[in-house]
């Protein structure tokens, strides 16, 4: 006997399919149902890809490094550049008109989220930016 380890969503619809092929066509529209909510699961979340990040990324209120790190380091507030208590995590926000992701302090800015590229205002945009996007925005890597 031959046992097969699949995922319980792919184990249901092999079982469905089963029935449908035993049952006849009484059963097959519900297990259509069934196949299409499975799929229609299988979407990433929009929260959880937002605050997913493979880097840390940092700037100094004060001398304006910009630094970052690998996911699993994480820096103090001493700037390693100018030996000061004013280094901070940064966050992006996504513009969704030109597709642009601003990147700034994630606190100790008394501005509000504007987009750098089109100026609009950034109104539930927040998104961690990736070691790609801080490279972009000139950041340069700390190892930890």
């Amino acid at each position: 006997m031959q046992i097969h380890k699949h995922r319980p969503a792919f184990s249901a619809i092999s079982l469905l399919a089963f029935r449908a092929q035993r049952f006849g066509p009484e059963i097959l529209f519900p297990c259509l149902i069934v196949l299409l909510t499975f799929l229609m699961g299988c979407k990433k979340d929009a929260g959880l890809e937002a605050i997913e990040t493979d880097a840390n990324g940092y700037v100094c209120l004060k001398c304006s490094a910009k630094l970052y790190t690998d996911r699993k380091v994480f820096m103090g507030s001493k700037c390693p550049q100018c030996s000061e208590d004013t280094l901070v995590e940064v966050v992006g926000y996504y513009c969704q008109k030109d597709n642009h992701l601003t990147i700034r302090a994630r606190r100790g800015d008394r501005q509000g989220p504007i987009c750098e590229k089109c100026q609009a205002a950034l109104v539930n945009a927040m998104k961690d930016p990736h070691e790609k996007d801080l490279k972009a925005w000139g950041a340069t890597k700390v190892k930890g």
